[in-house]
């Protein structure tokens, strides 16, 4: 009896959680508000159905209005760091990000840079969602990643033109990671859009190198993890290569198990170790 009354209630749970969430729905919506608003409306829209998949109901339905409030153009500002129970080691490097990403903003990002504005909020709202949690370091290195990516893009555009000419050489983009399954070299879904930045920095930054890092977990033998790393930086060159990347800007290195990203003893399987390194060299 109690058994069954537990599942009822874990039923009714799940049936909350999902209401409100017609996430096709939401995203078909017709845009009524700014470009700015419209890229939140896709990219909340697409955050809700990533964590819809993970069973993560909660962020899924959160998520899911702010891709509604965005379509009608009544959109909020990005989340405060007080609605996320953020770990210490996070918070500071999150709340300068925010303090950044709130001047570009003021200082007209949203109508000067709207598609580059909207991912940086989305960027960040996803990056705060997952610090949140801190399960998974590939979703949360992706969400970073992606908001430092665009970020740099409002600032860019928001800068006079003047004041272009006169400064420094543009700051190459942050790191980018590429993680993969276990034994596995195939690019998966949550690939797809770090290859997608990748190709966005490069066309907005001409670095001079694109440097590749490959790197593989330290379970099973070293010679086989120094060729699966081979298999894996050859699986994103050929991404890099069909996006219109010059091999010829490509600097390849093979790391294997060896000088792992994140240190373990040898034969633990470590996602964070399954993964290729992307750095941007300006060649200064």
């Amino acid at each position: 009896m109690r058994a069954k009354l537990l599942f009822a209630v874990s039923a009714a749970a799940f049936l909350g959680a999902c209401a409100n969430m017609d996430i096709p729905g939401v995203r078909g919506m017709a845009d009524e508000g700014s470009a700015f608003d419209a890229a939140l409306h896709q990219g909340y829209s697409d955050l809700a159905q990533a964590e819809y998949e993970e069973a993560d109901w909660v962020d899924a339905r959160y998520f899911t209005n702010r891709a509604k409030m965005a379509a009608m153009g009544q959109d909020t500002g990005p989340q405060p760091l007080a609605d996320r129970d953020l770990p210490e080691n996070g918070l500071s490097e999150i709340s300068v990000a925010r303090a950044d990403m709130m001047a570009a903003f003021d200082a007209g990002g949203r109508d000067k840079s709207p598609q580059a504005a909207g991912r940086t909020q989305v960027g960040f709202d996803c990056w705060m969602q997952e610090l949140e949690e801190n399960i998974q370091q590939e979703d949360i290195d992706n969400c970073r990643a992606a908001f430092y990516q665009a970020l740099a893009i409002v600032q860019a555009d928001i800068a006079p033109a003047e004041s272009m000419a006169k400064a420094a050489p543009m700051m190459m983009p942050e790191p980018m990671n590429i993680y993969f399954a276990f034994d596995s070299a195939v690019l998966g879904d949550k690939a797809m859009p770090v290859i997608d930045g990748i190709v966005e920095a490069y066309e907005k930054y001409d670095p001079k190198m694109i440097s590749l890092t490959a790197y593989a977990d330290r379970a099973g033998d070293a010679m086989y993890n120094d060729m699966l790393a081979k298999s894996r930086v050859d699986a994103v060159v050929k991404a890099l290569r069909d996006h219109g990347i010059s091999p010829s800007r490509l600097a390849i290195s093979i790391s294997g198990e060896a000088n792992v990203p994140v240190p373990t003893a040898d034969g633990v399987a470590e996602q964070g170790n399954r993964v290729v390194t992307v750095k941007f060299e300006d060649g200064m």
